[in-house]
C-alpha cells in the first residue's frame, strides 16, 4: 500500500465513524422519548457506568488502550445526553 492509500482508508474509516455518531445521536432522540415516558432522568449513571465499563473491557480486548477508549465514550455520552436534554426542553441544563 502507498502513503496515499493508507491516508484515504483512512479518510473512509473516518467518515465511517462520523456516520455512526450521527446514528447514536438519533437514537438519542428514541432513549429520550422512552425516558419521558417512564419518568427516567436525562443524566442515568448506572446506564453510564455500564456503557463506559463495556467499551473499557471490549478495548482491553481489542488490544487497544482502553483509557483512551473510555475518553471518547466519555466525550459520545455527553453528546447524547446534551441531545436529550434538546429534545427533552432542558436545553444546556447540567
Amino acid at each position: 500500500m502507498t502513503l496515499e492509500s493508507v491516508r484515504e482508508e483512512i479518510s473512509r474509516i473516518d467518515y465511517a465513524l462520523i456516520d455512526l455518531v450521527r446514528e447514536r445521536q438519533r437514537l438519542a432522540a428514541v432513549v429520550i422519548g422512552e425516558k419521558h415516558h417512564t419518568g427516567t432522568p436525562v443524566k442515568d449513571q448506572n446506564q453510564r457506568i455500564r456503557v463506559l465499563d463495556r467499551a473499557f473491557e471490549y478495548a482491553v480486548t481489542c488490544n487497544i488502550d482502553p483509557v483512551e477508549v473510555r475518553k471518547i465514550f466519555e466525550i459520545l455520552i455527553a453528546m447524547n445526553e446534551e441531545r436529550q436534554r434538546e429534545y427533552s426542553g432542558e436545553g444546556n441544563l447540567p
